[in-house]
């Protein structure tokens, strides 16, 4: 017999098996979609509350104004540490958090159990994040974050939504200030010591002034101090990025080091320089005794070196003590809500029409299943095939039964 004929005779077979049982597969369809039906309105209703939210804009960077007052000094960013989407998904995620949620909204009532563990599982299904990226291939950075909670009760599902947002949002905020105040104190402390500094050596010019007269330093000098004063405030700045990037990575993060040798280079040339210009004698012009002159220059260019250096640190730390108040104002608000939760008004679920499909599929797969078997069970019983046999062998073996001494086993 050809494969085609073959073909032909198997798949005549399979629809007169069909035909033979069709009131059996009607029964079976209409009674498994049924009862999926009942089940299906029956089955309580959930309600889904939703809300998204992303970050709140922050300024990371402070102004980059500095790079013009120190010229061709190098300029290094000093970044302070937000929370951002990836922070926060893992505080919602949090135990804490989650832990909080279910003594707020009495949970051990609802899920008629006092043991955490059974309770933030239980939570864990109610809650979902979803992490909408930005477009692209590979691994793209978060845009928004949706928070929804679905329970049974829709004003239940609103208020715990609202209640993990505001609750985000307040441990955001008091992250975030912690953070930018911890900066801001580093960089407060090293302005109110240049104020200091800075008086202290104005004081010292002017008293000298007033005793001696004002002396003029000539261009030469001036520069020189220009010089000596852009140092010194690089290296101001660079001390106070070490010691906020200091508090956030160990000792051996490159950053820091690259800060450090920076650091050391610019201390070690000012030093080389106060050196050279503390070496020099420079002609002055005043009304002072001409004999006199060289030595009172000498000690005037000292004191107005001292004056300009803290008044250029000034230039650079002024801008960023500002800059840093600013941040810890924005540091008041810790997520910004893009779409409020509300309560809802329209069932999540159960989605009765996939429950129904659902159960109709599977009863057409059943039932096939069954009269197959019952087809392949008859065929076997008639022909006394190898595989009816086996089957009979393996329903006698699978039955319960009570052994008798000296009996033997029934056959079939």
């Amino acid at each position: 017999m050809s494969k085609e004929k073959q073909n032909e005779i198997n798949i005549l077979d399979v629809l007169v098996t069909i035909a033979k049982h069709k009131f059996f597969i009607f029964k079976m369809v209409f009674s498994i979609t049924l009862v999926a039906l009942i089940i299906s309105l029956i089955w309580p209703h959930s309600y889904k509350s939703s809300g998204t939210f992303i970050p709140a804009t922050q300024q990371r960077t402070l102004p980059g104004g500095i790079g013009g007052l120190l010229g061709s000094t190098m300029q290094l960013p000093m970044d302070f540490p937000q929370v951002n989407s990836e922070v926060m998904i893992t505080i919602l995620r949090g135990r804490e958090l989650r832990e909080d949620v279910i003594s707020r909204f009495n949970f051990q009532e609802i899920y008629n159990t006092d043991i955490m563990e059974h309770l933030l599982l239980k939570l864990n299904e109610s809650i979902d994040i979803a992490e909408n990226r930005e477009g692209g291939f590979g691994f793209n950075p978060i845009h928004s974050i949706e928070l929804s909670f679905t329970s049974n009760d829709p004003e239940l599902s609103y208020e715990v939504t609202r209640y993990i947002l505001d609750q985000l949002d307040m441990k955001v905020r008091d992250i975030n200030m912690d953070n930018s105040l911890e900066q801001l104190n580093i960089i407060e402390e090293r302005f109110n010591r240049n104020i200091e500094e800075l008086k202290t050596a104005e004081d010292t010019l002017l008293a000298f002034q007033e005793k001696y007269g004002i002396i003029q330093v000539r261009d030469q000098a001036a520069e020189i101090i220009s010089q000596l004063a852009s140092l010194k405030a690089a290296s101001i700045e660079t001390e106070m990025k070490i010691a906020v990037l200091s508090h956030s990575v160990g000792p051996d993060n490159s950053e820091l080091r690259n800060l450090q040798r920076a650091k050391a280079e610019y201390d070690r040339q000012f030093e080389t320089m106060m050196q050279k210009s503390d070496a020099q004698t420079l002609p002055v012009t005043g009304f002072y005794p001409l004999l006199d002159l060289p030595e009172l220059g000498i000690i005037y260019f000292r004191l107005y070196r001292d004056v300009e250096i803290q008044a250029k640190i000034m230039e650079a730390i002024y801008p960023q003590y500002e800059s840093q108040k600013m941040v810890v104002e924005a540091n008041r608000r810790g997520i910004q809500i893009i779409d409020q939760p509300v309560i809802p008004t329209y069932k999540d679920g159960p989605k009765r029409a996939f429950i129904v499909l659902g159960g109709m599929f599977f009863s057409i797969f059943l039932a096939f299943s069954i009269i197959f078997f019952r087809e392949m069970i008859e065929k076997g019983r008639r022909e006394g095939t190898e595989n009816y046999r086996k089957i009979q062998e393996l329903r006698e073996q699978m039955r319960f039964r009570s052994s008798n001494k000296g009996a033997s086993p029934s056959e079939s």
